[in-house]
């Protein structure tokens, strides 16, 4: 039995990537203002959810029974792409932030970042109640 199972690794490395979205999505609205300034995304679900369903973000061929793997766990190895939102046409001075879209971004990323965080919380409360009634 190990006291942090694969579920609080998932669990870790979600809040990590959902602060790193959240830097991106909040460095994209202070940058409305910006001429020339070009909105950009952090995507992570994906890679996420590939890893979580054994995938890893690096796939090796084996051939052989002989042949290693990749060494540690594929969730703690997804870092997510940081891409450039598509832009219709661009306004006068070239900014591509849409403030009513990052704004949304910014909600629901902050919704699922609490909802892993409540998740969190529970689980360490679990392993807190086994560890008092093991006295």
């Amino acid at each position: 039995m190990t006291l942090i199972d694969h579920t609080m690794q998932l669990l870790h490395r979600t809040l990590d990537l959902r602060q790193a979205r959240q830097r991106v999505i909040a460095s994209n609205i202070a940058n409305e203002e910006t001429p020339g300034y070009r909105a950009a995304d952090f995507n992570f679900q994906d890679s996420l959810q590939a890893a979580q369903r054994g995938r890893g973000p690096v796939t090796l061929v084996v051939t052989q029974s002989q042949h290693m793997g990749v060494h540690g766990d594929a969730v703690q190895q997804v870092t997510g792409d940081l891409n450039p939102v598509p832009a219709g046409d661009l306004p006068l001075d070239a900014n591509t932030v849409n403030i009513e879209l990052e704004m949304a971004k910014m909600s629901d990323n902050a919704m699922q970042y609490n909802s892993a965080a409540s998740i969190m919380a529970i689980r360490f409360r679990h392993l807190m109640g086994a560890i008092r009634e093991g006295r």
